[in-house]
Protein backbone atom coordinates (compact mmCIF):
# COMPACT_ATOMS: atom_id res chain seq x y z
CA UNK A 1 0.00 0.00 0.00
CA UNK A 2 1.44 3.33 -1.02
CA UNK A 3 1.59 6.39 1.18
CA UNK A 4 -1.17 8.13 -0.86
CA UNK A 5 -3.48 5.15 -0.51
CA UNK A 6 -2.82 4.94 3.21
CA UNK A 7 -3.56 8.65 3.70
CA UNK A 8 -6.73 8.36 1.59
CA UNK A 9 -7.90 5.43 3.74
CA UNK A 10 -7.21 7.40 6.92
CA UNK A 11 -9.17 10.39 5.54
CA UNK A 12 -12.13 8.12 4.73
CA UNK A 13 -12.04 6.76 8.27
CA UNK A 14 -11.91 10.24 9.76
CA UNK A 15 -14.87 11.35 7.62
CA UNK A 16 -16.87 8.31 8.67
CA UNK A 17 -16.17 9.00 12.35
CA UNK A 18 -17.12 12.66 11.98
CA UNK A 19 -20.43 11.68 10.35
CA UNK A 20 -21.11 9.21 13.13
CA UNK A 21 -20.37 11.91 15.70
CA UNK A 22 -22.82 14.32 14.03
CA UNK A 23 -25.50 11.62 14.03
CA UNK A 24 -24.91 10.94 17.71
CA UNK A 25 -25.17 14.62 18.56
CA UNK A 26 -28.42 14.88 16.57
CA UNK A 27 -29.77 11.89 18.48
CA UNK A 28 -29.16 13.69 21.77
CA UNK A 29 -31.08 16.74 20.53
CA UNK A 30 -34.22 14.65 19.88
CA UNK A 31 -37.01 15.12 22.41
CA UNK A 32 -36.91 12.68 25.36
CA UNK A 33 -40.28 11.18 24.38
CA UNK A 34 -38.98 10.31 20.93
CA UNK A 35 -35.90 8.74 22.48
CA UNK A 36 -38.03 6.61 24.79
CA UNK A 37 -40.19 5.47 21.91
CA UNK A 38 -37.14 4.61 19.84
CA UNK A 39 -35.68 2.70 22.76
CA UNK A 40 -38.89 0.69 23.17
CA UNK A 41 -39.12 -0.22 19.51
CA UNK A 42 -35.48 -1.18 19.05
CA UNK A 43 -34.64 -4.83 19.43
CA UNK A 44 -31.17 -4.37 20.86
CA UNK A 45 -30.49 -6.77 23.69
CA UNK A 46 -28.30 -5.79 26.57
CA UNK A 47 -25.47 -8.02 27.66
CA UNK A 48 -26.00 -9.47 31.13
CA UNK A 49 -24.09 -7.65 33.84
CA UNK A 50 -21.16 -9.53 35.35
CA UNK A 51 -21.66 -10.68 38.90
CA UNK A 52 -19.17 -9.48 41.45
CA UNK A 53 -16.63 -12.08 42.44
CA UNK A 54 -17.25 -13.59 45.84
CA UNK A 55 -14.60 -13.90 48.52
CA UNK A 56 -11.90 -11.63 47.26
CA UNK A 57 -9.75 -12.15 50.34
CA UNK A 58 -6.64 -14.32 50.36
CA UNK A 59 -5.93 -17.06 52.86
CA UNK A 60 -3.15 -14.93 54.37
CA UNK A 61 -5.56 -12.04 54.83
CA UNK A 62 -8.08 -14.27 56.58
CA UNK A 63 -5.35 -15.64 58.85
CA UNK A 64 -4.20 -12.13 59.82
CA UNK A 65 -7.76 -11.07 60.63
CA UNK A 66 -8.36 -14.24 62.68
CA UNK A 67 -5.14 -13.70 64.64
CA UNK A 68 -6.03 -10.08 65.36
CA UNK A 69 -9.54 -11.07 66.52
CA UNK A 70 -8.14 -13.77 68.82
CA UNK A 71 -5.74 -11.22 70.29
CA UNK A 72 -8.60 -8.78 70.94
CA UNK A 73 -10.72 -11.43 72.64
CA UNK A 74 -7.78 -12.59 74.75
CA UNK A 75 -7.32 -9.01 75.95
CA UNK A 76 -11.02 -8.74 76.84
CA UNK A 77 -10.87 -12.07 78.69
CA UNK A 78 -7.77 -10.99 80.66
CA UNK A 79 -9.44 -7.74 81.73
CA UNK A 80 -12.58 -9.61 82.73
CA UNK A 81 -10.57 -12.06 84.86
CA UNK A 82 -8.69 -9.20 86.54
CA UNK A 83 -11.97 -7.48 87.39
CA UNK A 84 -13.44 -10.71 88.76
CA UNK A 85 -10.36 -11.31 90.97
CA UNK A 86 -10.47 -7.73 92.24
CA UNK A 87 -14.17 -8.07 93.08
CA UNK A 88 -13.55 -11.36 94.85
CA UNK A 89 -10.66 -9.86 96.86
CA UNK A 90 -12.90 -6.97 97.90
CA UNK A 91 -15.50 -9.39 99.27
CA UNK A 92 -13.04 -11.24 101.49
CA UNK A 93 -13.48 -9.93 105.01
CA UNK A 94 -10.24 -9.58 106.99
CA UNK A 95 -10.02 -11.95 110.01
CA UNK A 96 -10.73 -10.38 113.42
CA UNK A 97 -7.68 -9.97 115.63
Amino acid sequence: MSMKQLLAEIDRGINALQKARVLCLKGEAVAPKAKATAAKTSKVTKAPAKKAAKGGMSEDGRARIAAAQQKRWAKVKREKNKAAKAAKAALVVPAAE
